[in-house]
């Protein structure tokens, strides 16, 4: 019984670090789409849309650093 819970436990801490680990990755690959498309629209001289994509940027970069943060944060109320 007690290797059955430990098994459900490693199984479910692999499969959310997987999760978070993919997630965050995506999310600041987005980030780095935004930074290099918004330079590329802005030097065409296409700045609504260069802007649009800078915004894009600031977000998912926001989002990244705040998932970042609330893993440690949770990694110390763990300790």
């Amino acid at each position: 019984m007690t290797l059955f819970i430990a098994a459900s436990a490693l199984f479910k801490m692999f499969y959310s670090a997987l999760g978070a680990g993919v997630g965050v990755s995506i999310v600041f690959s987005i980030a780095i789409l935004g930074a290099v498309r918004s330079t590329d629209l802005r030097r065409s001289g296409r700045t609504t849309a260069a802007a649009g994509y800078a915004l894009l940027a600031g977000c998912a970069l926001l989002l990244s650093g705040a998932v970042v943060v609330y893993g440690l944060i949770l990694l110390g109320h763990k300790s």
